[in-house]
């Protein structure tokens, strides 16, 4: 049996506006699969890789809408956990005239999940994680019992935090939380931010300076348009995208795990292990997957075939 790449997190309904502005201005909505964890293991499993997701969802038609997306796109769901009580969450997304994303949650048992209700399958090669299941007591739990088990089996652990304020409530609990477990992990990828907010840097190269660790592989703060920065234990430095026309934003960053996770998996070795230019393509690839992604509306539905990356190389 080939090692596979788990996934664990938030599976979740993004309703996408159908016109730019305000979430209290758009005229309706789209309904589209996301959930951060769960695009990333999504485009890995379009990309060809094996994929296991572990998540909640309630039993209603987002929860079957959801998990038949899984299916359809390739990924084991046999982690999924349907709750017979409350309901699947959704996530109101709009992109206002200035590009900004304005968010709305209706909050459903995403990050119910019990520690009693997850297990890490075996032969786990690759674990990657946010921080939406760690906003409550049974998710925080539940997260830290699976990235045990991952120490346990000598996976690489790769952590997004993706915080969102709103979900968390106090973003110095936040803070705390994430700045705990990023010494657990040996991926570590925040946007411009969410560095800032954990570091108190602007600068991108200074904020992943003071927050990198000996315990990670890499550090990788993403920058919207401009790729992103990296820092390891012998290299650094910028790694540019390409020019896009920019429909939707949302997914990107989850799209760029997926195309980091990919080339980590085919090079058979950690990022700690890879040269620099072996880093560096990788990366490239990555940045490539998460800017093509932003063309199209829709997280996964807009995540390129192999075909499509292979053009910018």
């Amino acid at each position: 049996m080939a090692q596979s790449i788990t996934c664990f997190g938030e599976l979740l309904v993004d309703m996408i506006a159908l016109n730019s502005g305000k979430l209290t201005e758009v005229d309706g909505f789209l309904k589209k699969f996301g959930g951060a964890p769960a695009n990333t293991a999504s485009g890995l499993a379009k990309l060809g890789l094996p994929v296991n997701y572990i998540c909640k969802v309630g039993a209603d038609p987002f929860g079957d809408f959801l998990k038949s997306g899984l299916k359809s796109y390739g990924v084991n769901i046999s982690g999924v956990v349907t709750s017979p009580t409350g309901t699947t969450t959704l996530a109101f997304v709009s992109l206002t005239e200035k590009g900004e994303r304005d968010f709305f949650f209706i909050r459903g048992v995403h990050d119910k999940i019990d520690p009693s209700e997850v297990e890490l399958p075996k032969r786990t090669q690759f674990f990657h994680f946010g921080s939406l299941t760690q906003t409550s007591s049974s998710g925080l739990k539940a997260t830290a019992k699976l990235v045990h088990q991952a120490h346990k089996q000598q996976a690489i652990i790769s952590y997004d935090p993706n915080i969102r304020e709103f979900l968390w409530g106090d973003l110095k609990l936040a803070k705390l939380v994430v700045l705990d477990t990023l010494k657990k992990v040996n991926i570590l990828k925040v946007n411009e931010e969410e560095a800032e907010l954990l570091s108190g840097e602007t600068n991108p190269a200074k904020a992943a300076s003071k927050l990198f660790r000996d315990s990670l592989d890499i550090l990788i703060i993403t920058l919207a348009g401009k790729g992103c920065y990296y820092h390891t234990a012998n290299f650094k430095g910028y790694i540019p995208t390409i020019k896009v026309k920019v429909v939707d934003t949302t997914g990107a960053g989850d799209a760029f795990n997926a195309g980091f996770i990919a080339g980590l998996y085919q090079a058979k070795k950690s990022a700690a292990q890879l040269s620099k230019p072996e880093l560096e393509k990788i990366l490239r690839q990555a940045t490539i997957i998460g800017s093509l992604t932003t063309t199209k509306k829709g997280a996964v539905s807009a995540f390129p075939d192999q075909q499509e990356i292979n053009k910018y190389f």
